[in-house]
């Protein structure tokens, strides 16, 4: 078991092919009713494990490219200059590109704390006592040039409240909603895919990602409030969404990390949808979908890609007769230690279900088939059959 670039790949592909499937089936107003959110969002958290757990196990089956990753890694090493080649560029651009996303939600981050440090907040009492009755591991500001209400903050998060007139059923319906989010640490979450959106910056579906999720971290907590209440509680919940979302003039409370009561027009509107539409898909379609992704994760780790080339010319061994072949060596070194893993010549190669290790174009002897997956055998190419 272990880890190579290789697993990192698949890894990368099976997180994005989770968000493409999550991405279309929140379009269907089935998947996005509010009972069957938690199925996207399971469908997410598979993703998100794959892509957080990139390792290899032993008794995977390889899968071996003949041209595809072959070519890559040419190109990989083709030198720009001297010793820099093109895959030192490209982890260079990545780099300075993660590192551009950083520091726009960095400053976007802090923008949008200066701009709550200018603010003047206001006491009132009626809400703290309302605020208490769901404990007091948060804290409860509230100020009339807020719009809407929101959380913010990981550690010690602070629920920011419009001084508007609400009565204590409404508002209870409020903090109802944010202490949701709090305990659902649904502020980490997102830092967690604006971190995936830097790291990926290069993906489209990285930046895609981060909208879905808030939309998604959203209806979700919208079916967690919802869950017991009745068909009066329901619908004094949509009044209260209806009613702030009026009352919501402006964006400007919008940050990278906070969890918000009202979101963007169209999400508001996919959120109303799901509380009152009556569409949802059937619990054997929904079965089916989790263990359809569920048998892609565990074979995702049960495949390895790797390249393999066919030898050329003078790769082939001069004297080919099977197991019985001979070959000539001078200076043989005793151990496979005193050679450098790190020739160009040096490759395993396959022959009637076996493996041969040859270092500097001499061939070592044969090794083991589990082997090959340790290291330093595991990044060597594999010529032959």
């Amino acid at each position: 078991m272990g880890i190579t670039v290789y697993s990192l790949a698949i890894s990368i592909v099976f997180y994005n092919l989770a968000l493409i499937a999550v991405f279309i089936l929140r379009r269907s107003p089935g998947f996005r009713a509010k009972h069957t959110v938690s199925l996207l969002a399971f469908i997410t958290v598979l993703g998100v494990v794959r892509l957080v757990l990139p390792i290899d196990f032993d008794v995977a089956y390889v899968v071996r490219s003949y041209k595809i990753i072959p070519a890559i890694e040419d190109f990989l090493r083709y030198p720009v200059a001297a010793s820099f080649t093109y895959g030192h560029l490209l982890l260079a651009l990545w780099a300075v590109g993660s590192l551009g996303v950083v520091i726009k939600d960095v400053r976007l981050q802090r923008r949008f704390d200066r701009y709550l440090q200018s603010i003047d907040f206001v006491d009132r009492p009626g809400l703290l006592e309302i605020a208490a009755e769901y404990g007091s591991n948060f804290a409860v500001l509230i100020s009339p040039q807020l719009h809407m209400p929101f959380t913010s903050g990981i550690l010690h998060p602070v629920i920011y409240l419009p001084d508007v007139e609400l009565s204590d059923a409404e508002w209870r319906m409020v903090f109802r909603h944010e202490i949701t989010h709090i305990r659902s640490q649904d502020n980490l979450k997102k830092l967690f895919f604006l971190a995936v959106e830097a790291l990926f910056w290069w993906n489209p579906l990285a930046h895609f990602s981060v909208g879905e999720i808030n939309t998604l971290l959203e209806l979700r907590c919208d079916a967690k409030v919802t869950k017991n209440l009745d068909s009066h509680g329901q619908i004094k919940y949509i009044a209260v969404l209806r009613t702030m979302m009026m009352k919501s003039i402006t964006n400007n409370e919008n940050s990278i990390i906070v969890t918000s009561l009202i979101g963007n027009q169209d999400e508001m509107h996919l959120r109303l949808e799901a509380l009152t539409s009556s569409k949802s898909v059937h619990r054997f379609v929904q079965v089916m979908f989790l263990a359809a992704f569920d048998l892609l994760l565990v074979l995702s780790y049960f495949l390895i890609l790797q390249p393999a080339r066919y030898p050329s010319q003078n790769e082939v061994p001069l004297s080919y007769g099977g197991s019985n072949a001979s070959y000539v060596h001078t200076d043989k070194p005793e151990s496979a230690d005193d050679y450098s893993f790190n020739s160009v010549d040096t490759y395993l190669y396959y022959e009637n279900g076996s493996y041969y290790l040859y270092i500097d174009g001499e061939r070592f002897g044969s090794v083991q088939e589990d082997s090959i997956l340790e290291p330093p055998l595991d990044n060597l190419p594999i010529i032959g059959e």
